[in-house]
Order: structure tokens, then sequence, then C-alpha cells
């Protein structure tokens, strides 16, 4: 008899039918966790979806790990699901000629015994769990797809066309040059100043120069600044999205990576036509100055 074990925990519809070997990890999933104090975790359809499809595809594929052989991680995976949060784990297990029934436990007393693997299953922010466990022939893998989510914001997209706004800027500048939608930092650029930013809907720009230690707020002909700026609009695919935040602070920001846009107070629901050019549209739960990003909503079909 072989057992192999393997785990991932990361920060950052659709369903099928569980059985009931699936349904027991989790059961003993929760009961650990109970016995510790922690909440339960919720099945969740698009963790199991990804989750299934992963086990599959390693037994089809021949191999054993996170990371698929076309370099998609777990994160992708759970994504390509359906998955908007950013907050995902994953742990494996692989087992050969063991009987079906006895999978279950040495599956959770396998990873309890292993510090990632029990991290995992531990983690006080994990709130959803999706399990696939998959026989083909002598060989089963397991799957454990985990889920953080604080909050369900109902998100709904539809396609839509809308304006794109494009901030060009040319020229010099004395030191880094920090772009603000709002009071807040949008992007930094060094000099010498080409670039193209494209700008969420209806976004206030301001400049500002770093001196190493603090941005001091200026404008073109001040502080070394001689700036061109130019904006561009075009008609481009996008999305309505329509989301739900509860009571709280909340942020928004846009692009592959976050760049804020907004701030937002709950409990809110919000309609939201954004160009698809924009990539993401991320959802951050906000306490103080420090924002900690909870979903990704991508825009792009």
């Amino acid at each position: 008899m072989k057992v192999w074990f393997l785990l991932i925990g990361l920060v950052w519809g659709g369903a099928l039918a569980q059985s009931a070997l699936e349904l027991e990890v989790l059961q003993r999933t929760n009961q650990v966790r109970l016995e510790r104090g922690l909440q339960s975790l919720r099945w969740d359809a698009l963790a199991y979806k990804a989750a299934r499809e992963h086990a599959q595809d390693m037994l089809r594929r021949n191999f054993f790990a996170h990371q698929n052989p076309d370099g998609l991680g777990a994160a992708e995976r759970m994504r390509a699901a359906g998955v908007l949060e950013v907050m995902v784990g994953e742990n494996l297990a692989s087992f050969e000629g063991y009987p079906d029934a006895l999978i279950p436990q040495r599956a959770l007393s396998g990873w309890m015994n292993s510090p990632g693997h029990r991290a995992n299953l531990l983690k006080p922010g994990f709130t959803h769990l999706g399990v696939a466990l998959v026989r083909q022939g002598p060989r089963v893998v397991v799957v454990q797809n985990f889920i953080g989510r604080p909050f369900d914001p109902q998100v709904r997209l539809t396609p839509a066309p809308t304006e794109r706004t494009v901030l060009v800027l040319s020229g010099t500048a004395s030191g880094t040059l920090g772009v603000f939608v709002g009071n807040n930092l949008y992007a930094r650029l060094n000099p010498p100043i080409q670039a193209r930013l494209e700008l969420p809907p209806k976004a206030e720009v301001s400049f500002a120069l770093f001196d190493g230690q603090t941005w001091w707020a200026t404008r073109s002909g001040q502080r070394g600044l001689q700036l061109e700026q130019t904006l561009e609009h075009s008609t481009v695919p996008g999305q309505r999205v329509s989301l739900s935040l509860p009571a709280g602070n909340f942020t928004l920001a846009v692009g592959s990576q976050p760049r804020f846009w907004q701030n937002v107070s709950g409990p809110v629901r919000l309609e939201l036509t954004l160009p698809s050019t924009l990539e993401v549209l991320w959802l951050g739960l906000r306490q103080d100055n420090s924002i900690s990003y909870s979903h990704r909503i991508p825009l792009q079909p």
C-alpha cells in the first residue's frame, strides 16, 4: 500500500453530485475544527468543481502536484471554476491499494500529522470547502479546496458596452511621481515620465512627488515637475457589475494587480459598468489604513 500527501495555502454553480465518501471528508474536517473551537466549513459547489477537475486531471495525466502540466496552480484553477474569493488553499492526498471506506479517515489522519496540511485544516479564515475523492484502478486521489469567504457579495455580471478612459502622461520629474485617484495612490511613475494609465470611471486625478519619506502634492510647473497630460476616450466592451456589500468599510480597486479606485461604506447595493480592459474589479475589507482584498471579480469574458 502507498500513500502520498501534498498541500498548498494561498492568500490571494456548476455543482456535481458529491459522494458519501467526499462528504465524510468534510464531516471529519469539521470535527477536528469544532474540537478546537473553530467554525465548521460549509460545502461549496465551485470549490468542489475545481477539486474534482484537478483530481481527474492528475489521474488522467499521471501526475501529483498543485501545479498542473499547463502551469496552473490551485488559485488559477479555482478562479477558472468561478471562485471569486482571494484567500484559497489546497490539500492533496494519493493512495494505492486502500479500500474506499478507509480513505477519508486515513486522509484526515495524514493531513493532521503534517504541519502544513494541518495549518490549512485549522486556518480560522477558511469558511468553505470542496472535496473530491476520485478512483482510477488501484489509485485514489483526494483533493481539498478551501475558500475564505468573509461575506457573499452576490455578484452578477452582464455584458455592456461602456467608455474607456486612458490618461496619457509625458514629461520630467525631480523624483517618483504619484498618480492619485481621490486621495489614494493609483500608480507610481519614475522619470522620465512616459505612461498610459487606464482610469476607472469618473476618476478625479491629482499628482504628488515623493521625497523618500513624504508625498508632496504638486502640479506641472511646480517642484521640478514638467508634465503634459491628455485623456483618450473610446467605447469598448464592458461588464455591468451588480454586487451587495454588508455593513462595514470597503475599498474598490481595478487592474490585474489592485489599483485603488474608491472607498465605500456598507450596507449598500452597487451597480457599476466597467470596461473589460480594466481586467479585474477587487473588493477589499478596510480597517484603519489596512486593506485586505477578499474578492477578485474578472471583467473579461
